[in-house]
């Protein structure tokens, strides 16, 4: 049987039903697929040090070192190849059952080294005396005698780059390899879909700003002659992923300038006593944002813009102010959130901002359907004769009356099928990146129907336009995030949007005192904490897992022929067993937990008794809600916190803070790492979240900042937005592409796989 590109892993030979189903895991169906599946990182045997001048010389000096992807785990400065022969080597007994040390010393003409590996006694055998290594591992100081010893380094029997691939359960990287030989020579089917001028031809010596083909690029992506080829092959496929970005981003620019919206006209004196009204003073940036967003709906052309705050920098009010305007012009406003929770706090603010404004604010639940005001419901007679009788009904919403709200708030059950709406001016999304594909496309479906178009002579409450000319039109469209993405990444993530960033914090609110605690001064923190607690104070904990049996994430699982050393880990914290040992500590308090298992109702359940104080500690994984707004809980402590990005860790941080009280966050962590330790310490002095998505760029990658895998745009593979010369490189060629880009269905085809929505945050 051939194999094509399209073929299922199943029609290889030697693979049976249970390894399938295990490829699965890892996103494998196809060959395709799997030609698709790039190495997590490599260990690089070509790059040999000599024994004699380990810790003297800098790390493999070579284009290697540009190798590693975002996603990548970068090898440490004490990570070091050598080549030597077998001095010597033998097993030792240990006190603990079952576990042996195998010891060589391992010589090379400069120098002797300790080499050790964990229960793997077969190697005393396998590794004969005088036979030569070539050894990659980790070297450290022998706190037993002189000099350094190799930890745990894996072999190889010539030079060569060897790739590790992601791993699950079952499937090692060296079996993912081995499925990797059987199908690679259907690289030639892959076609090239990057426009000839990108792509070096075969008598380009030195390619400069063009690229491998596609073909190179993956073969030496898997199977690399050596570091600058493979240097190259990574530079081709990040240029793909920035490329595509960047393409995609030019022609929904180009689309959005051809449609059209109504505009929304300002009554400049009417805002002005709106923000003077307020019970507090709107910061600087706050005013800037509202201003931009004024003059973007006073054109004909949709606005598109992106609103980025820092976490507790005034979002809503903005969006409030947004939606008044477009209230007071006689157009409606929808604003979806991704939670319940997020949905009732929105309708109590915007209910309470507005109290004295004759504006109707629906909301919209798969729980609750409800509005602030009374409503007029009209009933029409058959009598002619008889005028159409009217009655009030106070806070019911139905398809009927929805009609009658000048603003919408809901989750996704606005997009409902049966519910109608007309006369859409502006679509608010909070947090838009949580919702799913096609829950954002029924929104699009929803919000871009055929429209009104204006009219003098309609006065209904909620238009002042009357169908006379039927239209397909845009509502002006504005999201929200408190996503602390870094500004040098806008242009080329989202250069179809205009960008209002927050980044200064309301008057009236104090900094968290971040401090990182050691096991040493556990103890002191819980005194601390349940001083605050008496107070009336509210403590929220984060753990990384649920329970003992949570599975960690391939990067952070401990390969199989390391499993001994899982044997050194402290535990992880998980929201199970953290919740029982603080009921332990704290008896007299009620403590709830929250986690992604839970169903949508129990976690409303459970967000809703933390708000209203009925649990005084809430235990949670990363699912704690962005936005939600509890004034009284003032500490957050979290478990693990080496295991988090810094972007994540201040998106925690900051669901404390939130009032007039002093709030703390106390970040847990048993790391022997210093490294780690110095990333978590910077959390003490900085509380700008931008500055620590600066550094979790450099550090960890993308991944890091957004917190979770994304797909489409954003489940990038290779590209480092730290490249800032390739990412130009990109936009240029984008924007020269872009006019003509219907003459390459190929690339055509690769946009639109990305393309579901205009909207690229």
């Amino acid at each position: 049987m051939s194999i094509s590109l399209n073929s299922p892993l199943s029609e290889l030979a030697g693979l049976g039903p249970k390894t399938i189903e295990k490829l699965k895991k890892l996103g494998l169906f196809t060959a395709e697929d799997l030609l698709f599946y790039f190495p997590r990182r490599y260990e690089d045997y070509t790059q040999i040090t000599k024994i004699g001048d380990l810790g003297n010389t800098k790390i493999q000096e070579t284009n290697y070192k540009q190798i590693p992807s975002p996603k990548s785990q970068v090898p440490s400065p004490s990570v070091y190849t050598i080549k030597g022969t077998v001095l010597g080597i033998a097993n030792k007994k240990t006190r603990r059952r079952g576990f042996t040390i195998t010891e060589a010393q391992v010589v090379d003409g400069t120098g002797t080294i300790k080499v050790v590996w964990f229960n793997q006694p077969y190697l005393a055998k396998m590794l004969q005396v005088g036979s030569s290594v070539i050894l990659n591992g980790k070297i450290a100081e022998d706190f037993y005698g002189d000099g350094f010893v190799m930890e745990s380094p894996t072999r190889a029997n010539r030079p060569k780059i060897v790739p590790v691939y992601g791993e699950t359960e079952g499937i090692s990287s060296f079996f993912i390899a081995k499925i990797f030989s059987k199908i690679k020579h259907l690289i030639g089917d892959v076609e090239e879909w990057l426009p000839q001028s990108l792509v070096a031809s075969t008598e380009d010596q030195v390619p400069s700003k063009k690229m491998l083909s596609i073909q190179e690029a993956i073969a030496n992506i898997h199977e690399p002659k050596n570091s600058m080829i493979l240097a190259m092959a990574r530079r081709r496929l990040a240029f793909d992923e920035l490329f595509l970005i960047s393409l995609q981003s030019q022609l929904t620019k180009q689309a959005i300038s051809k449609q059209r919206a109504e505009k929304i006209e300002t009554d400049i004196s009417i805002l002005q006593k709106f923000i003077a009204d307020l019970p507090f003073e709107l910061t600087v940036d706050q005013k800037k944002s509202i201003w931009q967003i004024v003059k973007d709906l006073e054109k004909t052309r949709p606005m598109n813009r992106l609103l980025s705050g820092d976490v507790g920098s005034g979002k809503t009010i903005v969006a409030a102010a947004a939606a008044f305007v477009t209230a007071k012009s006689g157009m409606k406003t929808i604003l979806m959130v991704p939670t319940s929770i997020l949905a009732n706090q929105h309708y109590e603010t915007f209910c309470k901002l507005f109290n004295d404004y004759d504006i109707k604010i629906g909301l919209i639940t798969s729980e609750k359907r409800e509005i602030n005001l009374e409503i007029t419901k009209i009933q029409e007679t058959r009598d002619k004769k008889k005028p159409n009788s009217k009655s009030k009904v106070s806070k019911q919403l139905n398809n009927e009356t929805i009609e009658q709200c000048d603003i919408l708030i809901g989750t996704q059950a606005l997009i409902q099928p049966n519910i109608k709406i007309e006369n859409i001016g502006l679509t608010i999304v909070d947090e838009q990146h949580r919702f799913g594909v096609r829950q954002r496309e029924a929104l699009r479906e929803v919000v871009s129907t055929e429209y009104r178009v204006p009219s003098t002579t309609d006065k209904t409450h909620n238009s002042k336009f009357k169908i006379h000319n039927s239209e397909k039109m845009w509502p002006h469209f504005l999201s929200m995030t408190a996503t602390p993405i870094p500004r040098t990444m806008y242009l080329s993530l989202f250069g179809d949007l205009d960008v209002s960033f927050l980044v200064e914090k309301p008057a009236n609110r104090k900094p968290v005192k971040t401090r990182v605690v050691d096991e040493f001064n556990r103890d002191k923190a819980y005194r601390f904490i349940r001083e605050l607690i008496k107070h009336g104070r509210q403590v929220f904990v984060v753990c990384p897992l649920i329970e003992d049996k949570s599975v960690a994430s391939t990067e952070d699982r401990v390969p199989r022929k390391n499993a001994n050393l899982q044997l050194f880990e402290e535990d992880r914290k998980t929201v199970v067993a953290e919740s029982e040992k603080l009921k332990k500590l704290f008896p007299e308090y009620q403590i709830a937990t929250l986690h992604g298992r839970m169903k949508a109702k129990e976690k409303d359940a459970v967000m809703a008794d933390f708000i209203t104080n009925k649990a005084q500690i809430l235990v949670s994984t990363s699912v704690i809600e962005v936005g939600v707004d509890v004034p009284n809980a003032a500490v957050m402590v979290i478990e693990d916190a080496e295991r988090f990005g810094l972007a994540t860790i201040h998106q925690f941080r900051g669901r404390v803070g939130r009032s007039s009280h002093q709030s703390f966050c106390f970040l847990f962590s048993n790391s022997q790492s210093e490294k780690a330790m110095k990333r978590l310490k910077s959390l003490e002095t900085i509380s700008d979240g931008y500055k620590l998505a600066e550094i979790d760029l450099e550090t960890r990658g993308f991944g890091s900042i957004i917190g979770v895998e994304q797909s489409g745009i954003l489940d990038m593979k290779m590209a480092n937005f730290s490249d800032t010369i390739l990412m130009k490189e990109a936009g240029e060629a984008a924007a020269e592409i872009a006019p003509e880009v219907a003459r390459y269905p190929r690339l055509m085809e690769k946009v639109n796989r990305i393309g579901q929505n205009s909207h690229l945050e």
